[in-house]
C-alpha cells in the first residue's frame, strides 16, 4: 500500500519515469492502487482490527473515487503523460496520497519508501 500510495504522490515527472522504467502504461497507478487498497485493508482489517485509522480508510476511499471518475472512455486522456503533468484531477490524487501517506507515517510501522527506488 505504501508503494502505491508513495508513486501516487510522487510528482508527474517521477510517476512518468516510474511507468517508463518498468515499461508500463499509465494505467497502472490506477490498477496498483486498485489491486493494493482492496487486498490490504482487507487483510490488516481481517489481522489487526482496528490498525488502520478511520481517516486513512476515507482517505483511499477518496483517492479510489477520483479514479473511479478518471476511467472510461471520456477519461482516457487523462491516462497519459501529459495528463500526468497538467490534468488537475492528478494534483488531487497525489494530495490525497500524500495525505494518506502521512496516515500511515502516524502508525510508525514501516519506513517510507523513496519513488526513485521502486
Amino acid at each position: 500500500m505504501a508503494e502505491t500510495l508513495v508513486m501516487l504522490a510522487a510528482s508527474a515527472p517521477l510517476q512518468i519515469a516510474w511507468r517508463e522504467r518498468h515499461g508500463w502504461s499509465e494505467d497502472e497507478l490506477g490498477l496498483d492502487f486498485d489491486w493494493a487498497a482492496s487486498w490490504v485493508v482487507r487483510s490488516v482489517d481481517e489481522r489487526a482490527p482496528g490498525l488502520l485509522p478511520d481517516a486513512l480508510k476515507d482517505l483511499l476511499r477518496q483517492i479510489d473515487g477520483q479514479l473511479d471518475e478518471m476511467s472510461g472512455p471520456d477519461g482516457s486522456a487523462r491516462w497519459s503523460s501529459e495528463g500526468l503533468a497538467e490534468d488537475r484531477p492528478w494534483e488531487e490524487i497525489r494530495q490525497l496520497a500524500a495525505r494518506a501517506l502521512d496516515e500511515i507515517v502516524k502508525l510508525d510501522l514501516i519506513a517510507m519508501p523513496n519513488p526513485a527506488d521502486l
